[in-house]
C-alpha cells in the first residue's frame, strides 16, 4: 500500500503545480487588457460622437474610400455611406471623385486625397524604335529545271 501511495504523491503534486501555474498565466493575461463597454461602439469602426473635430481627423486619417453605384459616387466612412450633400460632423460633402473628396466646412474648401502621393496624369503614348537604316536584300528564286 505504501508503495502505491507514494507513487501517487509525486503525480499529484505536479498536477497541482501544473494547474497553479495555469491559473497563475490566465489571471495575469486577463489583467492586462482594459475591459471595455460593450454599449459603445469601437473607434477603429469610425463611429465617434457628434462633434465635428473627431468626425474631420478621422477623415484625414486615411479611413475614408469611394463607392461608384449606378454612376454615382458614395463617400465609405466606417460603417455609413455619404452622397454629395450630406453633412459628416460639421463639414458638408461638395464633391466626391475617384481620387477625392471635397468638404466644406465654415466657408472653407477642403481637398482630402484618398491616395496621398499618388497623383493622377495623362498617359504617354510609347515611343515607336525607329527602323533600322539597312539596305533590302534582294533575294532572286532559284531556278527549276525539268
Amino acid at each position: 500500500m505504501n508503495q502505491s501511495n507514494g507513487a501517487l504523491m509525486p503525480t499529484f503534486a505536479n498536477c497541482l503545480i501544473c494547474f497553479a501555474a495555469a491559473l497563475l498565466s490566465i489571471s495575469t493575461s486577463a489583467a492586462g487588457q482594459a475591459l471595455r463597454d460593450p454599449t459603445i461602439a469601437p473607434a477603429a469602426a469610425g463611429m465617434f460622437d457628434s462633434s465635428g473635430a473627431q468626425q474631420d481627423e478621422a477623415l484625414k486619417s486615411g479611413s475614408i474610400s469611394v463607392m461608384t453605384r449606378g454612376g454615382v459616387h458614395y463617400l465609405m466612412h466606417g460603417t455609413r455611406l455619404y452622397a454629395k450633400g450630406q453633412r459628416i460632423g460639421s463639414a458638408r460633402i461638395e464633391r466626391i471623385s475617384e481620387t477625392e473628396v471635397w468638404l466644406r466646412d465654415d466657408g472653407q474648401l477642403q481637398k482630402i486625397p484618398l491616395f496621398n502621393g499618388v497623383q493622377r496624369r495623362a498617359a504617354v503614348a510609347p515611343v515607336a524604335p525607329k527602323k533600322p537604316s539597312v539596305a533590302p536584300v534582294l533575294v532572286r528564286p532559284a531556278k527549276i529545271t525539268p
